[in-house]
């Protein structure tokens, strides 16, 4: 009897643990103002790639350029002209769109404005 009363206080002591446990990381991960603020400079930078992926696009088709041609002119692997070619944004900088924009020929400038 005692082992069994044992037995229980300790798995009621352990769900106990487990749900402060749960609730602390619950409400210290969950911060939804640090989100939404997180959430808008993502889509401020995603819209950024985008448009650099854009003019990179518009200069190989402008150019009716290949792999192998793309691969030379902005001295990328083969990997990376395929991240291109299919417009892979997510695996890119911003830095580095802006340097393969610019060795196109092409220049590069950033407007700053308040919200």
């Amino acid at each position: 009897m005692d082992k069994a009363m044992f037995a229980m206080l300790f798995v009621i002591t352990v769900i106990f643990i487990l749900a402060i446990a749960f609730i602390w990381i619950n409400n210290r991960f969950n911060n939804y103002e640090e989100f939404d603020e997180l959430e808008e400079e993502v889509l401020v930078k995603l819209g950024m790639k985008k448009q650099l992926m854009q003019e990179l696009h518009r200069w190989i088709n402008g150019n009716s350029l290949d792999a192998a041609q793309i691969q030379e002119m902005l001295m990328v692997n083969p990997k990376r002209a395929a991240d291109i070619i299919y417009q892979r944004i997510d695996q890119f900088t911003v830095d580095s769109l802006t340097n393969y924009v610019l060795r196109t020929g092409k220049t590069v400038s950033v407007s700053i404005h308040e919200k």
